[in-house]
């Protein structure tokens, strides 16, 4: 497997029929990206920001095999194997790719290594699936209501200061209407400190407390990720059966997240307001959130439910 602008690519062998299938699944935030080498030599391409008027731009004879990969996460397997051999090659082969003997060789190579580095952190984020798999019942009868989220590193980007904005305005909101029900906040890091310090997380943030406090919660809210992408938490939520309490996706996904069904959509903070009293009154409503919200997790966002419907487009059902 390589990746080349956050995209996998993968090879079907079928002994029997002596026949190769190459797909890719495309995780790249922006739905207008995407890999010229997925679309060159993959018989099809698994786009997670999929919106279908920027596939209609691509040219013809790539439209077709660009398809919807739906809701993912980070998670890996029980038999999850060789994150040794990943860790050594990860770095080895930033610097390989990179041995271009010129006078930029060392801002090159040093470049890459930063890289190298930020994504090994990012697949030590990834948990195991069997937590995600088992559910928790909140320890406290009181209805609380998570909302932890992070600051990203760009303090210029139009659309990281926007989201950066709308969830600090959110977590300001929920402290003042919900202050004894509220759980959560910016994660601690120097962007959070410098710009939103009145408004850091007061649970614990690494990958596993933050998925016990989604356990411990009853109403969670969810907003974008970046460039309008389907952020990790509707998937976590989802696994727990929450009470999802949403920014509309823009996404499109394989089965449709059906608002009143599964969790709730909101257009604005009033709404956001107005929903979360109305789930905080209304048991049976929270009661038909939470079971759609899981069901969706094991018919549809869990990974092999996912790689099924993958497989059975590809023409390899098991």
């Amino acid at each position: 497997m390589n990746t080349v602008l956050q995209t996998s690519f993968y090879k079907l062998l079928d002994r029997v029929a002596k026949t190769e299938t190459m797909f890719a699944c495309d995780l790249y935030d922006l739905d207008n990206h995407f890999s010229s080498y997925a679309l060159d030599n993959c018989d099809y391409v698994f786009k997670r920001n999929y919106i279908q008027e920027k596939i209609d731009q691509l040219q013809k004879r790539y439209r077709n095999k660009v398809l919807k990969l739906g809701i993912t996460f980070g998670v890996h397997s029980e038999s999850h194997k060789g994150l040794i051999k990943f860790f050594i090659t990860n770095y080895i082969g930033a610097i390989y790719w990179n041995l271009k003997w010129d006078k930029r060789i060392l801002k090159r190579v040093f470049n890459s290594l930063q890289k190298a580095h930020n994504h090994w952190r990012h697949i030590r984020t990834s948990r195991k699936i069997s937590l995600f798999d088992s559910i928790t019942k909140p320890i406290s009868s009181t209805q609380t209501i998570l909302f932890q989220t992070r600051c990203f590193n760009s303090d210029t980007d139009p659309d990281v200061l926007a989201i950066h904005e709308q969830r600090y305005d959110i977590i300001k909101l929920l402290k003042k209407e919900f202050p004894t029900l509220f759980k959560g906040g910016f994660v601690t890091s120097k962007m959070a400190e410098l710009k939103y310090s009145d408004a850091i997380t007061n649970i614990p943030s690494d990958p596993v407390s933050y998925l016990n406090a989604v356990k411990d919660s009853s109403i969670v809210i969810y907003t974008r990720g970046l460039k309008n992408s389907p952020a990790w938490k509707m998937a976590e939520y989802c696994s727990q059966g929450k009470i999802i309490i949403a920014e509309r996706l823009t996404a499109e996904l394989s089965e449709d997240l059906v608002d009143g069904k599964h969790l709730l959509f909101v257009d604005n903070y009033e709404e956001l307001l107005y929903k979360i009293n109305l789930v905080l009154e209304d048991a049976l409503l929270r009661d038909t959130l939470s079971k759609n919200a899981r069901a969706y997790y094991i018919n549809t966002i869990h990974p092999k439910q996912n790689m099924r419907r993958i497989l059975k487009i590809i023409g390899c059902e098991i």
